[in-house]
């Protein structure tokens, strides 16, 4: 009892652990999502990684914890949150400390000092270098690339160039050596950014246009409106401003639709410059009007609280009124909502009820048919069996039958004959010779018969059994005619595993017995070679060539052995080619198709 007892806890505790780790991959495969190439919106991202953070938390696991706050703050980075962002960087990277995950710790110091950039820089270098350091001493390739782009970053903010191209060349370096497509894009973009201020602007333009590309291939929209916005800069920085607002129009949509706000306020403001530079007052307005929209928005909250507060102020003795005589049809009105509420709920749950009952009904039957079907299926594979097995029985039967009474008649035959050659010894010559004739041909149809029971013996023949079969024949050959010179290639390198069904084994053997025949009987061939090669998806070829007379194909007449030949060739769905001319010899190639 306590053995039993124990192998179910141990058993309990295996599936356990296996739920787990399931359970661990799926928080990993969620963290994994590129929040910049994601098709999701951005409040759907919200709600997947919230979600991810509390599954990690029930199981306690520390690196999808970890992961998910960070994901997070890299949402709000996107919606111009700095301080958000900064608050949940930090929680993972306390996660990531605690639990020494090194690889993890090291990219968030970086980040969070790549993100610092705008507010302290002297910060963001100590966290950036601190990252950077950490990483190199343990190699994480897969993160340094990104450390060094951003670093390069850092340096170029301060004006510092060639230290900015230093960093981003070492970035694209690890990019080329992973071979990690998603990383080019801000390789590319970066290097642009810095010949663009170097005054390259055809280098800069053609950068930014490789990085736009290969985001289109890998659905990154986020960072295909970024590219449309920098290809606009390096125009507006030219002084080609009506370029540079085709390439900023384009970037609007797209941020909109991934709701990359602070993007979009961004590319307004270099709308308004560019449209100002032209002396369109108008169009430099209404676009210096939107940014300040979207300047508000993400970056004056505590301004709209302060406006909201003076409009109520205002408006709160107007409103004062109004509310009194409101609140006496809202209480009217409460009891009839409540009411009409009270059908929607009880109509809704009726709904509800009939719908899962439906739906119970459904699954049930559905689970109904399925087992009718796998029971059908299961009664044709066994009847396919049975009848696989009939003829199997069948097969060896016929094949005992043959051996047991038809070859041993043709041997008492042979051995009947051999004894009237005895007895007739000094009888006509030509008495004997016929009784050769019989015995050799007897012979020949046990050979025929032997070939017959094997290849009935068999459902399918492998490339061993057909090889020996064709060298035992060329043997006999061989002996029959020691003026001939046999030569037989078998190649099966290729697939050594190679099968043949039982009817091509046999007809691929009479067609190459057919061919050695011919050449030996009419063709008076001092050389015949034999080729087979097989290789993947049932491919094989079939050669037998003589140096004999040859004949004319095209004025001959057809006989039974060229007629048997083709028929067995069609019989396996191959082809066969014949090519001779008189005194040039014979080639019979046999060819899967």
């Amino acid at each position: 009892m306590g053995l039993n007892y124990r192998l179910l806890v141990l058993v309990f505790l295996l599936f356990a652990n296996l739920s787990a780790q399931t359970s661990k991959a799926k928080i990993d495969s969620i963290n994994a999502i590129l929040v910049q190439n994601s098709a999701i919106k951005t409040d759907s991202l919200f709600t997947i990684f919230q979600q991810n953070l509390e599954n990690a938390q029930t199981l306690n696991y520390p690196k999808g914890i970890g992961e998910a706050f960070q994901k997070i703050a890299t949402l709000y980075g996107y919606e111009g949150d700095l301080d958000a962002r900064l608050e949940y960087n930090f929680k993972a990277l306390r996660i990531f400390e605690q639990h020494e995950l090194r690889m993890e710790e090291a990219y968030l110091n970086a980040e969070i000092g790549y993100q610092m950039k705008r507010d302290d820089m002297t910060k963001a270098e100590a966290y950036m270098n601190r990252g950077m350091k950490l990483a190199e001493q343990e190699v994480y390739e897969n993160v340094l690339d990104r450390i060094y782009n951003n670093y390069g970053v850092l340096k170029e903010m301060q004006g510092q160039l060639d230290s900015a191209l230093y960093f981003y060349e070492k970035g694209l370096e690890l990019v080329k050596k992973r071979d990690f497509t998603e990383g080019y894009p801000y390789s590319y973009s970066n290097l642009g950014g810095v010949y663009g201020q170097q005054g390259k602007y055809d280098l800069a333009r053609n950068y930014f246009e490789k990085a736009r590309q290969i985001r289109e291939e890998i659905g990154d929209q986020k960072g295909i409106a970024e590219n449309f916005t920098q290809i606009g800069e390096v125009y507006l920085a030219e002084g080609k401003n009506q370029e540079a607002i085709s390439y900023f129009k384009k970037a609007v949509p797209v941020a909109h639709a991934q709701d990359y706000r602070f993007l979009e306020q961004y590319t307004y403001q270099q709308l308004s410059q560019a449209y100002k530079n032209l002396r369109q007052t108008d169009s430099a307005l209404f676009y210096l009007e939107r940014y300040g929209v979207f300047k508000d928005s993400i970056n004056g909250l505590e301004v709209n609280k302060k406006i909201a507060e003076l409009n109520l102020n205002y408006e709160t003795e107007k409103k004062e009124n109004q509310i009194l005589e409101q609140r006496a049809q809202l209480a009217e009105k409460d009891l009839e909502v409540r009411r009409k509420n009270a059908f929607i709920y009880g109509s809704l749950a009726l709904a509800f009820i009939l719908g899962l009952l439906g739906y119970l009904i459904y699954s049930r039957q559905k689970l109904k048919n399925s087992q009718l079907q796998k029971e059908h299926e299961l009664q044709v594979a066994l009847a396919k069996i049975e009848t696989q097995n009939r003829l199997q029985e069948q097969r060896l039967r016929i094949s005992r039958d043959l051996h047991d009474n038809i070859g041993s008649q043709l041997t008492f035959i042979i051995s009947s004959i051999d004894n009237l050659k005895y007895q007739l010894k000094d009888a006509d010559s030509g008495i004997l010779e016929k009784l050769s004739m019989i015995s050799a041909f007897t012979s020949t149809t046990i050979n025929e018969l032997r070939d017959t029971i094997w290849a009935m013996n068999k459902e399918k023949i492998s490339v061993e059994d057909l090889q020996t079969r064709i060298s035992n024949f060329i043997e006999r050959a061989q002996s029959s005619k020691d003026s001939v010179q046999f030569s037989f290639d078998f190649n099966t390198k290729q697939a050594p595993d190679f099968i043949f069904t039982s009817i091509e084994g046999v007809n691929i053997y009479r067609v190459i017995q057919e061919a050695v025949n011919n050449a030996l009987k009419y063709a008076e061939a001092q050389n015949i070679q034999v080729t087979m090669q097989v290789w993947d998806a049932d491919q094989f070829k079939v050669a037998v060539v003589d140096d004999g007379n040859g004949f004319d194909l095209k004025n001959h007449q057809q006989g039974n052995g060229l007629g048997n030949m083709k028929k067995r060739v069609q019989d396996i769905g191959a082809t066969l080619q014949i090519e001779t001319q008189p005194t040039q010899g014979t080639r019979v190639i046999l060819q899967s198709k």
